[in-house]
């Protein structure tokens, strides 16, 4: 099948519009409407300028897509010719595929749609809840010195809620820097008691005993209770 010129900034655009490249099922020799024919090239054409679709949107999938005509994004990525909704139903396999419409109609060019293999969509949305997990439970580390600056102290404990509050686990180092002046007992006490009480306004805990020896070094690992 051969495409008008201005295929790579098609391609670049639909890249960018439509979902997560899943493997896809290609349609081959599905028939579209004769009289469609002579406007095939400008729908192509007006492809060019999709707008860009929202990500989160509810995606219309099989049936339930509106529209007698559509096209199809084939396995490159590029637009095959508008065909009748029903014939590309028929052509894949709906136990392993599903038909998603990935833009809406426009006046002048029908809904352009993907088919999407099940089993890579899955693989697809585990991968990525494995991915949100494994950024939720690393641990974020945040230091402060005994004789930390009350503003630089409220900056650092800001940076400790925020971290609890997105469910992030956090080690809280406070030690002695080297070639800085020795804390006050005031000030070791009120950095201890400063961090311990953000913890608990976090709704946060000890996840294991504190280490260490105040106005030396301490470590305490904490995170957001569970609900």
């Amino acid at each position: 099948m051969k495409h008008t010129r201005g295929l790579t900034s098609i391609t670049q655009a639909l890249r960018h519009t439509f979902l997560s490249p899943f493997q896809t099922t290609h349609v081959q020799s599905l028939r579209y409407n004769p009289a469609l024919r002579g406007t095939q090239s400008r729908l192509f054409q007006s492809s060019r300028h999709l707008p860009a679709q929202q990500s989160k949107q509810r995606h219309i999938k099989d049936e339930d897509i509106r529209s007698e005509y559509i096209q199809i994004v084939n396995e490159q990525g590029d637009l095959e010719p508008a065909m009748r909704l029903r014939e590309v139903l028929r052509s894949f396999d709906r136990s392993q595929s599903f038909l998603i419409q990935v833009s809406p109609a426009l006046p002048d060019r029908p809904p352009i749609c993907k088919i999407v293999n099940k089993i890579a969509l899955r693989e697809h949305e585990r991968a990525k809840a494995k991915a949100a997990h494994a950024t939720k439970t690393a641990v974020k580390q945040i230091e402060l010195n005994w004789a930390i600056d009350s503003h630089d102290l409220a900056h650092r404990l800001k940076q400790l809620t925020n971290f609890l509050d997105k469910g992030r686990r956090v080690e809280i180092v406070l030690t002695r820097k080297k070639g800085k002046r020795a804390p006050s007992v005031e000030e070791i006490k009120n950095v201890m008691d400063s961090v311990l009480q953000a913890t608990k306004e976090a709704d946060a805990m000890q996840i294991k005993p504190m280490e260490g020896e105040p106005g030396k070094h301490v470590t305490l690992f904490v995170k957001k209770k569970d609900n």
